[in-house]
């Protein structure tokens, strides 16, 4: 077995005993330089990076010392194998311009990793920035506070004169006069950027060689935030710098939900994506002087540790978000539902991880034509950013096979509001050699006309050749189809929905009372109890998981469609 105690050596064993005016004490120190730079390997032992060698021998964390009951101090770094899959990780991100996206459980010690990493650029490379962005200021302050305490810890002849500290500026180099008595900055004026990022152009104007994007599940807008800062790691088509984003999953229906997607799809954000689950490097089954990780037998304990509060779904949600150990457990939404949240996040998770499902459904444009008959038609356009998505196209040779549901509105305007309108169709059993019984298609928009979103859902219900069924409160969509001969894709009261004791005689469209509310919401229910694998539009999915707290026109639409 290897002795990873050969890559500490410099915790472990000091540094020699050598006067400072020797050529063994420059010959020493240059050797130690280039450890740092460009890595070390023991004799019989992998090579670590640079990076490494610089966080396990230089940098200071606070940490455990091993022994149980002891508070945390300040220690160099234990070696982890996990640790140095990250810096690793790291060093092919660099080899092959990406950059890198984690997602992990608590206390991991991601913070004290990337303050290595930024503190080792700071050290070794002059006029070399690198960036810290973080969601909250708190995490920010925290995070940048463990940087520079790992900086003012490291041997003096690597530590450098700090020029410039401030809460968002730690900048190094010293003032120094020339032969002119001028003063003139010298040193290696590397600098460490430090900023929150509610505003996602703080960054714009900065070259960094390293951008930390800190707690990325708690940005408000981290796609934003990542895509417009993309410029300060990049030049021209070259990317130089090295973005690393990460930290833990979190609610989904919070700030997080950008976090998730981009760690799904990291190809497209040219990111190579790492998961460290709860069970690696558990203390209680991590030997920290040998390395070694009992992670079964972390896993038991804390499978062991969920059963404990299984009977408290809230304390339980929380406990597999804090340490999970899936990716879809880091991103659980926790939210409490009308609906089985468990099914519908299974669900979530089987279509965001695999590309296959997420390419299902084609986003495109409908437009009115004129059929071979000279009739009123409408076509399908393929679109990437297209408001109309189609899992099934119509199947023309069967009638009444597709209904559907609206969640309308009457004014113009939103105001506060984050609400938008919703058809979607569903398509109906047909038989045991056809599949039916699933939403097929989608069209969610707030344009500025409301007549405009009317029109959207006409071509829909016309596409299909599908009636709509319609809060019948909702006139002015109701009237909108009356006004252009089209009433016949308009679903009469549906009888499931009518109440001997109402007063309401209206032709079209259903009276959401309390009574046909409740009994929409256990159509719903039912479907997610036994169908939930059958819906493939994430969005609903979503608004499924929150019913009720918030805004949930696709939600609605997908009920009225169950009445229908």
């Amino acid at each position: 077995m290897h002795d990873v105690q050969k890559y500490r050596p410099i915790v472990n064993n000091g540094h020699p005993d050598l006067s400072p005016d020797s050529i063994s004490y420059q010959e020493y120190w240059e050797q130690e330089r280039d450890r740092c730079i460009n890595g070390y390997k023991p004799r019989g032992m992998d090579k670590i990076s640079g990076k490494y060698y610089f966080y396990l021998n230089y940098f200071k964390i606070l940490g455990n010392s091993g022994e149980r009951g002891n508070r945390k101090t300040l220690i160099s770094p234990w070696y982890r194998e996990m640790d140095k899959e990250y810096f690793d990780l790291f060093e092919t991100c660099k080899d092959e311009e990406k950059g890198m996206i984690v997602i992990k459980a608590r206390d991991k010690g991601f913070s004290y990793m990337n303050s290595g990493l930024l503190a080792h650029e700071f050290t070794f490379f002059p006029f070399n920035d690198v960036g810290v962005a973080a969601g909250l200021q708190s995490s920010a302050t925290s995070f940048f506070n463990k940087v520079k305490n790992g900086l003012n810890n490291i041997h003096s002849n690597f530590r450098h004169s700090t020029l410039r500290d401030t809460d968002e500026i730690y900048k190094s180099g010293y003032k120094v006069k020339n032969k002119d008595g001028k003063w003139e900055i010298g040193g290696y004026q590397s600098q460490i950027i430090c900023r929150t990022m509610d505003n996602p152009e703080v960054f714009k104007g900065e070259r960094l060689g390293v951008m930390v994007f800190e707690e990325a599940g708690e940005f408000k807008r981290l796609k934003n935030a990542y895509m417009s800062s993309k410029a300060c790691f990049m030049d021209g088509d070259i990317q130089y710098g090295v973005p690393v984003i990460g930290g833990t999953g979190g609610d989904i229906t919070k700030s997080s939900k950008d976090f998730m997607e981009m760690y799904y799809n990291a190809d497209a954000f040219n990111l190579i994506p790492m998961f460290i689950p709860a069970s690696r490097a558990y203390y209680g089954f991590y030997d920290i002087q040998s390395g070694t990780e009992d992670e079964p037998g972390a896993r038991k304990k804390l499978l062991e540790d969920r059963k404990k509060v299984e009977t408290d779904q809230k304390a339980y949600n929380l406990h597999l978000q804090n340490y999970p150990m899936s990716v879809e457990e880091a991103f659980l939404n926790t939210k409490s539902s009308r609906f089985d949240i468990s099914r519908i996040n299974g669900q979530r998770a089987r279509i965001m991880s695999d590309s296959k499902f997420k390419g299902q459904i084609q986003k495109g444009n409908l437009h009115w034509t004129v059929d071979d008959n000279g009739l009123e038609a409408v076509e399908f356009e393929p679109h990437p950013h297209g408001k109309f998505k189609i899992l099934d196209h119509p199947r023309t040779n069967f009638v009444g096979l597709d209904v559907g549901g609206v969640d309308s509105y009457d004014q113009d305007k939103a105001g506060a509001s984050t609400s938008e309108g919703c058809a979607m169709i569903y398509r109906r059993f047909l038989n045991v050699d056809e599949p039916g019984d699933y939403i097929v298609a989608e069209y969610t928009d707030r344009p500025e006309r409301k007549e405009d979103f009317y029109d959207g859902v006409l071509k829909l219900a016309v596409y299909y050749n599908s009636k709509m069924l319609i809060e019948y409160t909702k006139i002015a969509i109701i009237d909108y189809f009356k006004k252009e001969g089209m009433q016949k894709y308009l679903k009469e009261k549906p009888a499931s929905a009518h109440n001997i004791k109402t007063l309401t005689r209206n032709t079209y469209g259903v009276h959401m009372n309390k009574q046909v509310k409740s009994y929409m919401e256990d159509l719903m229910d039912d479907y997610i109890r036994s169908s939930v694998a059958d819906i493939w539009f994430y969005e609903l999915l979503e608004e499924l998981s929150f019913y009720g707290q918030r805004n949930t026109d696709r939600a609605i639409a997908f009920g009225l469609c169950l009445l229908h």
